[in-house]
C-alpha cells in the first residue's frame, strides 16, 4: 500500500474518532474513538515517521477517554442512588 493511501486511510480513521469523540452516544461514541486512535497510533508508529496524525490521536484519546469516565461514573451513581433507593 502506497504512503499516500495509507496517510489518506490514518485521516480517515482519526475523522471517525473525532467525530464519534464529541457525539459520544452514552459512551459508545468514545469508545469508538479511542478504538480507531489505537489503530491509527500503531500504523503511524508502524511507518517511522512517514505518516502523520499524532496529534489527531492525542485527541481522540483525551476527548474519548473523558466521554468514557463521564459515562461511567453517570452509571455509577444510578446504581449507588437504585441500591439506596
Amino acid at each position: 500500500m502506497s504512503q499516500a493511501n495509507l496517510q489518506d486511510q490514518v485521516d480517515a480513521m482519526l475523522r471517525r474518532g473525532i467525530v464519534f469523540s464529541i457525539f459520544w452516544l452514552m459512551g459508545i461514541g468514545s469508545f469508538i474513538a479511542i478504538v480507531q486512535a489505537v489503530k491509527a497510533r500503531k500504523i503511524i508508529r508502524q511507518s517511522d515517521g512517514e505518516i502523520r496524525g499524532e496529534g489527531k490521536v492525542l485527541w481522540c484519546f483525551i476527548v474519548g477517554g473523558a466521554g468514557l469516565l463521564f459515562w461511567a461514573f453517570v452509571i455509577l451513581m444510578v446504581i449507588v442512588n437504585a441500591v439506596n433507593a
